[in-house]
């Protein structure tokens, strides 16, 4: 029975992560989309390596920073001063792997992009998170811009919606694993 327990238990610890490590990947989407820039960044660890493949999508150029406050390169033209609904990432086909001691993990991610600018785009998401205090965070993590395009001619249908119209100002629930 100890074996079986012990067993169990283990089982339990690497579900928890899994679902924490998916919702770390949907806090980041839905701030991203929504514009929280200081959110976006608390979702990786302090020291976090960030590589941003062909980026502006088409460029062929890679990008790469490390540490959240470096990250504030990129993320910060994401606030804004109200934010608002404008949409625009989703991931799809997301799989989590989860080590056997639960000590970390790796997700991957096809994403698209839609917004504003009348375009679309997609690539792939890929992290490695772990445990870091209150939460598990990205420790590593690649975004793949690998195709794209923009229609010649578009025509705007509706201005984005402030994010107070949503439950939460936009954000996702927050996880919280169970304590028993």
């Amino acid at each position: 029975m100890t074996d079986e327990l012990t067993e169990l238990r283990a089982r339990v610890a690497r579900l928890e992560a899994e679902r924490a490590a998916i919702s770390t990947f949907n806090e980041y989407l839905y701030n991203m989309d929504v514009g929280y820039t200081d959110a976006i960044l608390d979702v990786f660890t302090e020291d976090a390596l960030l590589e941003v493949i062909n980026f502006p999508p088409g460029t062929m150029q890679d990008l790469e920073f490390r540490g959240r406050e470096a990250m504030r390169e990129l993320y910060g033209s994401h606030s804004s001063a109200e934010p608002t609904l404008s949409g625009g990432h989703h991931a799809a086909n997301v799989q989590v792997n989860v080590a056997q001691d639960a000590s970390s993990a790796e997700l991957s991610a096809y994403f698209f992009t839609s917004g504003g600018h009348g375009g679309a785009g997609g690539g792939m998401y890929q992290a490695t998170l772990r445990p870091d205090g209150d939460k598990w965070r990205i420790s590593h993590y690649r975004i793949i811009s690998n195709w794209g395009w923009t229609p010649k001619e578009w025509e705007k249908r509706t201005e984005a919606l402030p994010a107070s119209k949503a439950r939460r100002g936009g954000k996702p629930p927050v996880y919280e694993p169970s304590r028993g």
